[in-house]
């Protein structure tokens, strides 16, 4: 699957002159093909029909001849999307809602939901970033209330965005793409140094849901990095990707494991990924410098 890039509507709200939009699209398209030249562009409506700014929609901008070449080029990023926006939102659980600065976010949260990178138009200085903190807000079906938090979105505006995205890129690229977990479970030395691995993960690997790969392989990415940069002895956790946490007190029974050597340990702490409830639970090896990996699957009791 080509990387996914995902059109943040929120960048195409504010009132900008002709000029202004004509300058925001050309950064915007010059943005797609740093990130990723052969990637596809999601976006809310058909092209022609997104307003790039209030009352000015994309028609209008690509009817000037000197656009040409651009419409062109943001058409067939659109052309290699294998869903559409909207059945890319349908799979987003529907009390599920991702806010920014108070105002719904759809297309940060699709990218969010089904590891893509949203992208804006250039438009404003909350887009000037290469990581948006979005509010979630869910249900929690076990508490049976309304619950919320924050994710943190991948993004890009700018060109120089790319580079704070070059381990995840890296994923996609020919010789590192990966298409099962059998090959994840068989590369996990060369990829992951840092990490070690239960011999019980080898089956959830094997076994592992297609969709379920990528996933898999990002997180177990960020996890590697953080791990390799992290220094035990200074008494700080390691500088996470993305959202990682210790399991509640009510639930950490479901977190132990046999080790390798044989004691029983928790491995409370847990990385999520999508699409559904992924967890990778994993707990820290001071003494060599490691995570040790202890579960890749569903949710523990789900």
């Amino acid at each position: 699957m080509p990387v996914l890039l995902v059109l943040n509507e929120l960048s195409c709200e504010e009132q900008l002159a002709a000029a202004e939009i004509d300058c925001a699209m050309r950064q915007f398209i010059e943005t797609l093909r740093a990130v990723a030249p052969k990637a596809a562009l999601v976006t809310p409506m058909k092209l022609p029909n997104i307003e790039l700014a209030p009352g000015y929609p994309m028609n209008r901008w690509a009817a000037d001849g000197r656009n040409r070449d651009l419409w062109r080029a943001i058409r067939v990023m659109q052309n290699k999307a294998p869903y559409t926006f909207q059945e890319l939102a349908t799979e987003i659980r529907e009390d599920d809602e991702f806010q920014f600065n108070g105002r719904i976010a759809q297309g940060l949260g699709v990218a969010h939901n089904h590891d893509g990178l949203a992208v804006s138009l250039p438009t404003h200085l909350d887009w000037d970033t290469s990581h948006i903190p979005v509010r979630k807000l869910w249900l929690d079906e076990e508490a049976d209330k309304l619950v919320e938090g924050t994710v943190t979105v991948r993004h890009a505006s700018a060109p120089i965005h790319r580079d704070f995205h070059a381990d995840w890129l890296a994923t996609f690229d020919g010789d590192n793409a990966v298409e099962t977990g059998i090959e994840i479970w068989k590369e996990r030395g060369e990829r992951f140094p840092a990490l070690e691995f239960l011999p019980r993960v080898e089956d959830q690997l094997t076994n592992l849901s297609p969709g379920w790969v990528r996933p898999v392989l990002v997180r177990l990415t960020e996890i590697q990095r953080s791990i390799s940069e992290w220094v035990p002895t200074s008494g700080r956790q390691p500088v996470w990707a993305s959202k990682i946490t210790p399991e509640h007190e009510q639930r950490r029974r479901l977190c132990e494991f046999v080790d390798l050597d044989g004691t029983t340990q928790v491995f409370d702490m847990h990385a999520r990924f999508t699409p559904g409830v992924g967890r990778i639970h994993f707990r820290l090896n001071g003494a060599g410098g490691t995570a040790r990996i202890a579960h890749i699957g569903r949710k523990l009791g789900a």
